[in-house]
């Protein structure tokens, strides 16, 4: 993306964008508002804002809080205490993936489901050790 480029688009919404359709973007959605100035094109069928829809894209998918990853960070420490300190890089990433899976499902240790497939896979894990 260019900075230029989106500082000129920026500036020309409101030479490109009249009435009526100033007023119906000013009442939808920013999603929605977005949508619409991204699919307009000019004469030539070219978009009107392709870097500024760009950008506006990127900034909207961005999380609204980092919640999500102090969640993530909470459960290394329930993980990763003074008892498991030397707990591996790999060995504490899995953990914490079930640990997340299993909260988001509502799953706990007292609920899971023990299937066929998790003993063929614990049973093969198992074979590569001894052999």
């Amino acid at each position: 993306m260019d900075a230029n480029k989106i500082a000129q688009e920026w500036r020309r919404i409101p030479i490109e964008i009249e009435e009526p359709l100033r007023s119906r973007i000013l009442s939808m959605s920013v999603e929605e508002a977005w949508r619409e100035i991204s699919g307009l094109k000019n004469f030539s069928d070219d978009l009107v804002f392709p870097q500024l829809s760009q950008l506006a894209a990127v900034v909207m998918c961005l999380p609204h809080s980092n919640a999500e990853s102090e969640r993530i960070f909470s459960v290394v420490t329930d993980v990763k205490c003074k008892k498991r300190n030397k707990l591996g890089v790999e060995n504490l990433n899995a953990i914490t993936v079930v640990r997340s899976s299993f909260a988001s499902k509502n799953i706990s240790c007292d609920t899971f489901q023990i299937t066929e497939k998790h003993l063929r896979k614990f049973d093969s894990r198992i074979n590569q050790m001894t052999d």
